[in-house]
Order: structure tokens, then sequence, then C-alpha cells
């Protein structure tokens, strides 16, 4: 696997050198990282609320 993202490290400097509005390119890079992250987030908290309700723990009340 760290090889995998060294080589993906290596295409995509590789490729900002043939790109001439780098700019544009992080941006786009940038918010596809943070969409992927909140998508992940809400996917994980979904699966957690389901797996607690399915297992009969339920948010305790003081």
């Amino acid at each position: 696997m760290g090889l995998g993202i060294c080589a993906a490290l290596a295409a995509f400097a590789f490729g900002l050198t043939r790109v001439p509005n780098a700019e544009q390119v992080f941006l786009v890079v940038g918010l596809v990282i943070m969409t992927t992250c909140v998508f992940t987030f809400t996917a994980s908290m979904r699966r957690s609320r389901r797996d607690r309700r399915l297992a009969g723990v339920g948010r305790r009340r003081a």
C-alpha cells in the first residue's frame, strides 16, 4: 500500500508539471478530499447509530 501511495503522489506531481493552471487543480483536489471526508464521517455516524440501536444500547439519559 505504501508503494501505491508513492506512485500516486509521483503521478500527481508529474501531472502538475503538465497543467498550465495548477491552482485550479489544487482547488478541485481539495474539494474532492473534503467532500469525501464529510460523506465518510456522515456514513460512519449513521452506521454507529444503527449498530447501537440494533444492539439495544441507546443514549444514556440523565
